[in-house]
C-alpha cells in the first residue's frame, strides 16, 4: 500500500532503484506499523538532485553534489 498522496513519487523511485526493498534499504522511502510507505527527505532529494539533473554515472552525481556543497560554502562566508 502507498500514501495516496505520494504515489507516483514513490512508485518513480521504485522504478529507478528497482525495487522496493532496494528504497527501504537506502532510506528512501520508509514503511510504518500499517505497511504504508511513505517518502523519505532522501528520497526525494535524489528524485531532485540525481534524476531530474539526468546525471547517470556515480562520478557525475559526486561531482554535481561536490560542486553544490562548494556553491553552498561559498554563499555562507
Amino acid at each position: 500500500m502507498y500514501d495516496s498522496e505520494r504515489h507516483r513519487t514513490i512508485a518513480r523511485l521504485i522504478e529507478c532503484a528497482g525495487d522496493k526493498e532496494r528504497c527501504l534499504e537506502l532510506g528512501f522511502i520508509v514503511q510504518d506499523d500499517n505497511s504504508i510507505l511513505h517518502l523519505a527527505p532522501s528520497g526525494l532529494g535524489y528524485l531532485l538532485d540525481v534524476v531530474a539533473a539526468d546525471l547517470r554515472t556515480l562520478p557525475a552525481a559526486y561531482s554535481a553534489g561536490y560542486t553544490q556543497g562548494l556553491a553552498q560554502n561559498s554563499t555562507e562566508t
